[in-house]
Parts: structure tokens; sequence; C-alpha cells
């Protein structure tokens, strides 16, 4: 299944734009559900504080009281005789007992006095008593508060008193937030000791629900009196307005995405109105009808495509005219290219070999006049038959003086893209020093970029060799009398039974390559007095190598 183009760009609109809008959306309303908590947790502990505070100073005051009542003199003595040994019964309870208490009354509901065994002695109170202790009417708490002789420091007992837990709290007390509820627990037992609206066991959960509605609750252990404090609240009061904020905002947000959307359809739906256009003219274009033309309807980048197409076909027309009106003399030209070739193969090895005899001879010899005067020969020869390839080559150049490190670069920028997008890059230092040459800057750069091109059109997509950095990399070196640029790849190679063809023209090995890419190359470099040398391992890359010879150097050039 093919994607259109208009559809692929809607589809990153919705990936870029929208989803990370939704997103966004989602993430603000349940943000904004879990900041409304925390400030109602933040409450409701800030209340427990407040209270748990007002509970240990009362209960200092309290304390202190139960305290002066059983350091009461006639309390004392009675608690001594008591615990004597021979004692078999509790002694009568003084009248300081009851005087004492009814200064308690009425924040304390009730006293009991214990020996050190834990045997109940005397109780004071409203409530009633059983054998195994204290029995008060109503959610009372039991404090214990232990007894100490005066005089000696020994124990004698402890004292058991019944205190209301509202008698204790301040009558300020008020709740965190509207809807909450402040209770406290008998840590011993878990019974209520202020009223709540709801089961106990419920405040033993951190979240519960109670009457169709969502609570939170928070507890804090108050050491002395021991109680348990426990603020309880419903969520959805305070924590409304916080998620009905941030689904406002979602849904702004979405409009937002959508009318994103809209506006991004309405756009690419003109955009590719055009490219669909281009894409027929072209197809047209392939088969054969070169009168094909675009309207050029705009001057932003699809326009500017279209005027090139426009400018292509009536370049690829004149250009198909000019061929043919050539082809007549396309023979000529391939039988002066192969003499040329024949010719200049064994001249290359008779100067190699009177090199060689030059090099074989003594100084000072009367055969090396001879010999220099052949190599003279060959030389005039070898420039007889470059003017016979010149006039097998097509195009023309025009030569000027250029540093070639400008000229290179530019081939190397040029190219670069194709080398990205398959995961790799062109390694190119350029000299510092001037490679100064004669030759036509145009021509000369389409002869490297040509070269780049087939470097990476030979890596493999996304490879572990394309991917190093050094998957091409061009060299730039000169002496006084050469300059030479080498391009090596680590692509798939050339299989050693074509190597020999590379140059050919109309011979490629690449799925649609058109063959003419090296021959033109080679013309190019040729016609510049220069020289093209490939050598390739399959499996290993290509390297190719152009030497040109040097000129001055451009006047101004450093």
């Amino acid at each position: 299944m093919t994607i259109s183009f208009r559809a692929r760009i809607l589809l990153l609109v919705l990936a870029v734009a929208v989803l990370p809008l939704g997103l966004t959306g989602l993430w603000l309303t349940r943000s904004a559900a879990r900041s409304g908590e925390a400030l109602l947790r933040s409450r409701l502990e800030g209340a427990l504080e407040t209270e748990a505070q007002a509970l240990e100073r009362s209960w200092i005051r309290y304390r202190t009281a139960l305290l002066d009542f059983a350091d009461d003199p006639a309390v004392q003595r009675a608690l001594r005789e008591a615990a004597l040994p021979a004692r078999g019964t509790a002694p009568a309870p003084p009248g300081a007992l009851h005087v004492g208490f009814a200064s308690l009354e009425p924040a304390v509901e009730g006293v009991v006095m214990r020996d050190r065994a834990g045997r109940t002695l005397w109780q004071v109170g409203r409530g009633r008593a059983d054998a195994g202790g204290f029995l008060a009417f109503g959610a009372l708490l039991r404090v214990e508060v232990p007894l100490y002789d005066q005089a000696s420091g020994a124990p004698l007992g402890r004292l058991d008193a019944l205190v209301p837990i509202n008698a204790l709290r301040p009558s300020s007390a008020a709740a965190a937030t509207a809807g909450a509820v402040i209770t406290a627990l008998d840590p011993a037992t878990g019974a209520l000791l202020l009223p709540a609206p709801f089961d106990p066991s419920l405040l033993r959960q951190d979240r519960f629900r109670w009457n169709d509605e969502e609570w939170i609750a928070i507890r804090r252990l108050v050491r002395e009196p021991r109680v348990q404090l426990v603020a309880a609240a419903p969520v959805a009061p305070f924590a409304g307005p916080f998620r009905g904020a941030a689904r406002r905002g979602a849904l702004v947000l979405l409009v937002a995405a959508g009318l994103g959307v809209g506006a991004a359809s309405l756009l690419t739906a003109r955009l590719t109105r055009s490219l669909e256009h281009l894409a027929a003219a072209a197809g047209d274009v392939a088969g054969g009808h070169l009168g094909r033309r675009v309207e050029v309807r705009s001057h932003d980048e699809v326009g500017r495509v279209a005027g090139a197409f426009n400018a292509m076909t009536d370049s690829l027309r004149r250009t198909l005219d000019q061929l043919a009106e050539r082809e007549s003399l396309a023979a000529v030209n391939e039988f002066a290219a192969a003499l040329a070739h024949e010719v200049r193969n064994p001249l290359t090895s008779i100067q190699l070999d009177l090199q060689d005899v030059e090099e074989r001879l003594p100084d000072v010899s009367a055969e090396r006049a001879i010999q220099a005067r052949a190599l003279d020969g060959l030389r005039r020869l070898d420039r007889t038959v470059a003017g016979a390839l010149e006039t097998a080559r097509s195009g023309h150049i025009q030569p000027r003086d250029l540093d070639l490190r400008a000229t290179v670069g530019a081939a190397v920028y040029a190219a670069a893209p194709a080398f990205a997008g398959r995961g790799a890059r062109i390694a190119w230092v350029e000299p510092t020093d001037p490679t100064p040459v004669r030759g036509d800057p145009d021509a000369l750069e389409r002869v490297f970029l040509n070269l780049l091109l087939n470097a990476a059109e030979a890596l493999e997509v996304n490879s572990s060799r394309a991917a190093t950095p050094d998957a091409a990399t061009v060299e730039l070196r000169g002496d006084e009398h050469h300059v030479t640029v080498t391009i090596r790849d680590r692509g798939r190679g050339i299989p050693a039974e074509t190597l020999d063809r590379v140059f050919d023209p109309f011979f490629t090995t690449r799925a649609g390559g058109t063959g003419i890419g090296l021959a033109v190359a080679r013309r190019i470099v040729t016609a510049h007095r220069g020289e093209i040398a490939l050598s390739s391992e399959l499996g290993r890359g290509t390297v190719v190598e152009v030497r040109l010879p040097t000129s001055p150097p451009p006047a101004g050039t450093t």
C-alpha cells in the first residue's frame, strides 16, 4: 500500500504536533488532580498538627492537676498503708480523695487508684467499676499516671483517669477545609473518641468511599495523651476545580490541534497539487513526450523546481537534437579514439624502456644524446596522439589559472548530501598550501563530483562500513610538477572481470546507470593533460587518482 505525499505530511503533523498536545492535555488533567489532592493532604496535615499541639498543651495542664491530686498527704499515706505486706485489704479511701476529685470535675469523668500489683484500691467518679477495672459511660480516653512516694521516691502504684477528649480540645478548633472531619481513635481498641459520620474501620484506610464520594484520610499518633487523631475529607469538592481547569485547558489544546490539522490539510492540498502536476509531467517526459511543460504558479521551492524541470526538458531536447546531428561523426570519432589508444600504449612502453636505458647509461656517455633525441621524438609523437584524442572527445574546455582546492571543496560540498543519506560523510582536509593548475573549473568540478557520487552509490545504506567517518576520503597533494587528487571509498568494489571496462562509454555495473560518467570524466581529465587511474578490490572499496599538471599560482593566492 502506497501512502501519498500529502498523507505523509499530515501524519507528520499528527506525530509532531497533535499527539504531543494530546499527551500534554492528559498530563495536565492528571497533574492537576494530583496537585489538588496534594494540597488537600497538606491542609489536613496542618490541621492535625494544630490539633495535636492543642491536645499536648491541654494534657500538660490536666496531668499536673492529677499529680497534685495524687500528691495530697492523706492520699500518699493511704497508698503507703496499702503497700504494707501485712495488709490484706485496701484501707478506707481518704476523705481527701473525694475533695481532690471535685477540683478535677468536669474535665475528668473518673479516677481509679491502683497499688503496685495493679489491684483497684479506690474509685471516684461518675462511672462504675467491676473486677477488671474502671468502666466509664461514653467515649472517654483512659490515661495512666504512675504514682511515687514523695519521701523515698519508691513506686506506690498508678492512677487511671478517664478524660473526655473534648475537654482537651480548644474551643477554637476548626476543620481544615469545607466538608472535612477531624476525629480521634483509641489506639488500643480503635474506638471512636469523637463523633464521626461513618464507620470507624474506614478511617484505617488512606482512601475510602463513603456516601458515593471518594475520601482521603490522614492520621497522626499523639504520644501523651496516647491518642490517634484522624482528619478525613472528600476529594471532589477540593480537587474538582483543579480538574475542571485542566479539562478546559486540554479542550483548548485539542481545539488548537484540530485547527492546526485543518490548516495543514489545506496547505498540503495546495502544495501536493503542484507536485502531482510535476510528477505527471515527469512521467510524460520519461515516456518520450519531451514537449511537456509544467506551469509555474509560484516562486517558492516548488515553483523553482517546476522552472528547473522546464529548463531541463528544454536542455534535454536540445541535447538530443545535437546528438542526432553528431551521430554521423560517431564512427570517425570512435576510430580516432581507438587509433590514438592503440598508438599511445606502445609509445608509453617505449618511453619507459628508454628511460630505463637512460638510468643505466654512465653520466658521461655519447649514447646519452641519442637517447635524449629519441625521448624528445616520443614526446612529440605523444602530443600528436593527444591531439587525436582531443578530436575524439565531446565538449570543450576554457582553461584558466585556478587553485584546485576550491574546485575539490565545491565538489565535496555538493556530494555531502548523497553520503548523508547513507549514514556516512566525506573525510576531507583542505591543504594549507595552494595547488595551482590551469584548467576549466566547472569541468573539473564535474569530474570530482561524478567520482564522489559513484563512491556514494557504492556504499551500502546504513552498513557498518558506511557509518565510519572515512567511508570516503578525499586527499589533495601536489609537488612542483603535478597535483594529485585521490578519492577512496569503502564501498562494494568492482569485480576484477569488469574493472578494465569501467571507462568504456555506456558500460555500467549499476542498475539505472548511464555508463557515460567515467567516460566523460576521463575525456575531461585528458583534455587537461591529466591522468585518471582506478583500482578496486571486491568487498573492500575503490581508489581513483586524478593527476593534473601544475601551473603558476593565480595572482593574489597565498
